[in-house]
């Protein structure tokens, strides 16, 4: 009811996809893309329909989808040159079957570009190290993504087709003129969100890696286990990324299970190009005394919802000034002041 311009969903199976959200979702504006999990391709269509993956919802009158990308973190791992041999990425990555789904978005109005990812990563406490690698392995891939997409040409059609009114008037009245599509230098420009069930809490190597842009090769999560370069040299990544909620000094959860309340799920967000400008705030905590865990009538899930509001930061172009020697002797020259 808040009428978001994204939905990221997780543990979603691709009957109620077909079935259930996106024709519902559909009547709201919206349109989706959506891949199960990697083991999907391995199985019948009967038995497929049932496992779960992730969708990305946007709104369609504001935004066009100019590419889809589908990671599969088990596949990249074993197709790594580096990771050749290694016993660890056969017996604890290529296992697991979690994936990441990308949408590169513009919006029709202002022409601002924008990177979303959806991911949902391993569970088990046990595999913090998997989880570390499945991390590193979407940093690395999203680089290289955002770099394609810095060169991404010009959207030439981005008016939307608008039913007419019997009387033949403009059912909203004449839309705006598209803008024309935003320029971007290298790929940490573009506006990114990376939104998803982490299954990480903020003392993990998931959580440092992603906001401290990079993480040690000793890093306890990683153990003894070896996965090529990712623990012969350590990980990084170029973004800038800040989970929305980290103003709110004491969120309590987004997990609520009898035995486990925890923040494990995340929009972190670029902190160059975006700014926060609103946020869903916490269950009462006079209602969560009277309730022993989730899912239950009122929450279907054991997750709670997340929801950020954003605004694009204006970009700051360099300007050319002119530096004043004396005697009337002027050059022009490029200005770096911020």
């Amino acid at each position: 009811n808040r009428n978001a311009d994204i939905l990221t969903l997780q543990e979603i199976d691709i009957e109620s996809y077909n079935e259930y959200f996106r024709p519902n979702l559909a009547t709201e504006d919206y349109k989706g893309i959506f891949w199960p999990k990697s083991r999907a391709q391995t199985m019948g269509e009967k038995e497929a329909k049932m496992v779960d993956g992730c969708a990305i919802f946007y709104k369609n009158t504001k935004y066009v989808l100019l590419d889809k990308q589908l990671i599969i973190f088990s596949r990249e791992a074993i197709n790594r040159p580096d990771m050749k041999g290694e016993h660890d990425v056969y017996n604890r990555v290529m296992p697991r079957d979690h994936i990441a789904v990308v949408a590169f978005l513009e919006n029709r109005a202002t022409g601002s570009r924008l990177i979303v990812v959806n991911t949902h990563l391993a569970w088990e406490g046990w595999y913090a190290d998997v989880k570390v690698i499945q991390v590193a392995i979407l940093m690395e891939q999203l680089a290289k993504l955002a770099e394609t997409y810095s060169k991404w040409p010009p959207c030439k059609d981005k008016e939307l087709f608008r039913f007419s009114k019997e009387d033949g008037a403009d059912a909203d009245g004449p839309p705006p003129e598209p803008a024309p599509s935003m320029k971007y230098d290298d790929g940490t420009q573009i506006p990114l969100l990376v939104c998803g069930d982490f299954n990480s809490t903020n003392d993990s190597g998931v959580y440092d890696l992603i906001t401290q842009g990079s993480l040690s090769n000793s890093h306890v999560d990683l153990g003894t286990q070896k996965y090529g370069d990712f623990t012969r040299n350590g990980m990084n990544h170029p973004f800038s990324l800040k989970s929305s909620y980290s103003s709110v000094r004491h969120w309590p959860y987004t997990n609520y299970t009898p035995d486990f309340q925890e923040v494990i799920d995340y929009i972190w967000y670029s902190t160059n190009a975006l700014q926060v400008t609103g946020l869903l705030g916490e269950v009462d905590q006079s209602y969560m005394r009277k309730v022993p865990g989730f899912p239950n009538w009122h929450f279907p899930s054991d997750h709670l919802a997340l929801w950020a509001e954003f605004a694009v930061k204006g970009r700051k172009e360099r300007k050319q000034v002119e530096a004043d020697f004396g005697n009337g002797r002027r050059r022009r020259g490029g200005d770096d002041r911020e």
